[in-house]
C-alpha cells in the first residue's frame, strides 16, 4: 500500500471514528450516587467507549500528521503548528477521557467489594473534574483545526466549503471554556473533524498525484 492510500486509510477511520463519537451517548448528567449505579448497570458500554476513545487517538495522529504535510506549502511553520496543537489535543483529550472513564469504572468496582463509604461523593469529583480535564486538549485541538482550516482556505489542495468546517470545529473547541458541563461544543467539534477525515480520505483517493508513493 503506498503513502497515498495509506494517508486516505488514517482520514476515513479519523472520520468514521469521530462521527461513531458524535452518536455515543455520554453518561448521563446524575448525581453521584446515581450515576454509580447506571455505571454499574452499564459496565460495558463505559468500557467499550473508553476503547473506542483510544482507537480513535490512534488513527487522527497519524491523520493530522499528514494533513500537514499535504497542506503546508510554502507555510510550513504554520503547518508544523496546527500539526503539534491538533495532535497533542488529541493526545491530552484521549487520555482525560480514558482516565475519567476508567476512573467511574474502578470506583464502580471498588463498591461492589463494599471499600469505602464515599464512593457516589469521588464518582461525582470524576465526573466534575473530567470536564476540566478535557479542555486543555479540545482548545489546543480546536486551535490546530482552525490553522489547517486558514491553509486549506488559502490553498488549493482541499475545498473552500471544507475550510469551512474546520472554522467550525476550530471555534468550538477555541470556546470549550466558554460552556460549562456540558459537550455540546466538543459534539460539533468532533462532527467537523469527522466531516474532515471522510472528505479529506475521499478527495486523496480520488486524486492521485495529491501525493505519490
Amino acid at each position: 500500500m503506498n503513502e497515498r492510500r495509506w494517508f486516505a486509510g488514517f482520514a476515513l477511520a479519523a472520520g468514521i471514528s469521530s462521527a461513531l463519537a458524535v452518536l455515543m451517548p455520554p453518561p448521563p448528567d446524575l448525581p453521584g450516587d446515581q450515576l454509580l449505579a447506571y455505571i454499574n448497570a452499564h459496565k460495558p458500554a463505559v468500557a467499550s467507549a473508553a476503547i473506542a476513545l483510544l482507537v480513535w487517538m490512534s488513527v487522527s495522529i497519524p491523520f493530522v500528521a499528514g494533513l500537514g504535510v499535504v497542506l503546508a506549502g510554502e507555510r510550513r511553520i504554520l503547518a508544523s503548528g496546527a500539526t503539534l496543537l491538533s495532535a497533542g489535543g488529541i493526545l491530552i483529550l484521549a487520555f482525560a477521557s480514558f482516565i475519567s472513564l476508567g476512573s467511574f469504572l474502578a470506583l464502580a468496582a471498588a463498591a461492589g467489594t463494599g471499600a469505602g463509604g464515599e464512593t457516589g461523593f469521588h464518582v461525582a469529583v470524576w465526573k466534575n473534574l473530567g470536564y476540566f480535564m478535557s479542555d486543555p486538549g479540545l482548545m489546543a485541538w480546536g486551535f490546530g483545526q482552525f490553522l489547517f482550516a486558514a491553509l486549506a482556505w488559502n490553498g488549493a489542495i482541499l475545498p473552500r466549503w471544507l475550510a469551512v468546517s474546520g472554522f467550525i470545529g476550530g471555534i468550538a473547541g477555541l470556546l470549550t471554556l466558554a460552556v460549562y458541563q456540558t459537550a455540546m461544543l466538543a459534539l460539533v467539534q468532533f462532527a467537523a473533524f469527522a466531516i474532515w477525515g471522510v472528505a479529506t480520505g475521499v478527495i486523496v483517493l480520488r486524486r492521485k498525484a495529491l501525493l505519490t508513493a
